[in-house]
């Protein structure tokens, strides 16, 4: 199980800070991040990603996982409650946060210990939403981003 963690701020320059200090982190050891991708929102609602992740193989399906997930959030939400991969519940809750000329980091953590992370993120005063992904949710999000 992995946890997608989503930190929504008024302020479009507030992710970037929490993903340095997330790498921070990572670097002493104190957390273990999976992936990670900054979202923006400018003053018109223009949507700029900013993925953050290793490129260790051809192939590698990051970019289609992430792909999947900001579909889901704000292009296809009906089909993804169907195919129950997110609850209608979290991915409202984070369209609503990602307002004009605000950001929000998408971090996914393994579940051995997401609380030493999530405890840092309360420094940045943003707005946290949580949910679980099982490893079948991750596989189907990795192979079907263009269904949802």
């Amino acid at each position: 199980m992995s946890e997608l963690v989503v930190i929504s701020f008024n302020d479009k320059y507030k992710a970037d800070e929490m993903l340095l200090e997330l790498l921070k982190l990572e670097q002493e050891h104190l957390a273990d991040l999976e992936d990670a991708v900054v979202i923006t929102k400018n003053a018109q609602g223009k949507i700029r990603v900013k993925p953050y992740h290793d490129l260790v193989k051809p192939g590698d399906l990051s970019n289609e996982l992430w792909g999947g997930i900001i579909s889901a959030t704000f292009f296809h939400r009906f089909l993804t409650i169907k195919e129950s991969v997110f609850e209608s519940s979290f991915l409202t809750e984070v369209e609503a946060a990602l307002t004009p000329n605000s950001s929000a980091i998408f971090v996914l953590i393994n579940y051995a210990d997401p609380e030493k992370i999530i405890a840092e993120f309360h420094r940045f005063e943003g707005k946290l939403i949580r949910t679980t992904l099982s490893k079948e949710q991750i596989e189907y999000l990795k192979k079907n981003p263009q269904k949802i």
